[in-house]
């Protein structure tokens, strides 16, 4: 996989995996940097307040998949070439309609089915950003129990999985490039007494203020669940 001695991964999507990606990188440097495969070189290309609608709009690409190249690619000394795994933490951004909430799944309006669409749009333009590419590993939200209003809260993120899972299974393969899923970030909140299947689930404190970004606490949390799931794949281990 590796091209030139290097496997470049790129994280993109929102201010989420901004953070998250960054809690990654750090400790993918220090702590698990003896677990890594040497030639694993990771970069975080996402950018706050920039989900999935804007990853799929060309007028935001100087903004998004331009500057990931030119500026911070190039910072890491990573040519678009070497770009063979991207992370992505998909989301809809617009998540409410006219009347405050969007309709509720199964109707063909619910964030359920947009969320089908975008996450196709999407697929549709990381060959052409990254030709070299050869894995797109997906996660959601990771949980809307704290958030302070239903635009972030549940059952969004909860159904978006559930998107996401049938979108992956509709289309493992798009352009020559395979699609899965990265870690299952979605779990309740720990109050209900209930994990998800890898026995996790979230503290108010794993959250910042507005119940919706993660705080220290929670972005390491994130950033453990991104390299276990890595660490299943050759390409990553030492």
């Amino acid at each position: 996989m590796a091209v030139n001695g290097v496997v470049g991964v790129v994280c993109v999507g929102m201010s989420n995996s901004h953070q998250e990606c960054a809690a990654y990188i750090t400790a993918a440097r220090g702590a698990w940097k003896d677990e890594i495969n040497a030639q694993v070189r990771i970069v975080d290309c996402a950018v706050g307040n920039h989900a999935i609608e804007r990853w799929m709009d060309p007028a935001y690409d100087a903004t998004l998949w331009g500057d990931c190249v030119a500026r911070k690619l190039a910072a890491a000394g990573i040519r678009p070439e070497q770009v063979r795994v991207i992370y992505h933490k998909a989301a809809n951004q617009f998540t409410t309609g006219p009347n405050g909430r969007l309709p509720v799944y199964p109707d063909p309006a619910s964030d359920y089915f947009v969320f089908l669409r975008n996450l196709s749009a999407f697929a549709a333009r990381v060959k052409g950003k990254f030709p070299s590419v050869q894995a797109v590993y997906t996660s959601t939200r990771s949980c809307g129990a704290f958030a302070q209003g239903f635009a972030r809260g549940e059952p969004l993120s909860y159904e978006e999985g559930h998107a996401l899972n049938t979108w992956l299974r509709d289309h493992p393969v798009v352009d020559g490039v395979w699609y899965g899923w990265g870690p299952y970030l979605w779990a309740p909140s720990c109050e209900s007494g209930v994990t998800n299947g890898s026995g996790v689930c979230y503290e108010r404190d794993d959250f910042v203020s507005d119940g919706v970004h993660p705080s220290e606490v929670g972005q390491a949390k994130i950033a453990r669940l991104i390299h276990e799931r890595f660490e299943r794949e050759a390409w990553y281990r030492r």
